[in-house]
């Protein structure tokens, strides 16, 4: 599917809670991310600002909601307009709209209706079409 003015559709992760909020990254149709406190992922926790910001970092990670994440809590991959798939790799699980996703979900209908995905038990991350 192409937009009217030609290019492609992005699908456009927003964190809208937690120390993702205000963090957006952008994936192109054939892109994954995973998502995760560990710096290694490629939206991270460590990495966040709101987290970069707090003076009492070494507390809060020791504290029950950060360890609700997992390193790498989920993945995320844009295969086609019409199919974006989400993967949980944690413990504590991934949900979409409030539903626990079993091992993978695919979503066909993300350019209709935007996503809430939960990781632990404060992170939130809006997904849609752009």
């Amino acid at each position: 599917m192409t937009r009217a003015d030609g290019n492609d559709h992005y699908v456009r992760l927003r964190g809208v809670k937690g120390f993702l909020e205000g963090e957006e990254r952008l994936l192109k149709r054939g892109d994954e991310i995973v998502v995760g406190r560990s710096r290694g992922a490629d939206l991270s926790l460590r990495m966040a600002t709101k987290y970069l910001e707090r003076m009492d970092r070494g507390d809060l990670s020791r504290s029950e909601a950060w360890r609700t994440v997992s390193r790498e809590h989920a993945r995320i991959a844009y295969h086609r307009d019409d199919l974006i798939v989400i993967e949980d790799l944690s413990a504590n699980g991934t949900f979409v709209d409030g539903e626990r996703v079993q091992g993978k979900l695919n979503v066909e209908d993300l350019a209709d209706k935007p996503r809430l995905i939960s990781l632990g038990a404060v992170e939130r991350l809006r997904i849609e079409i752009v």
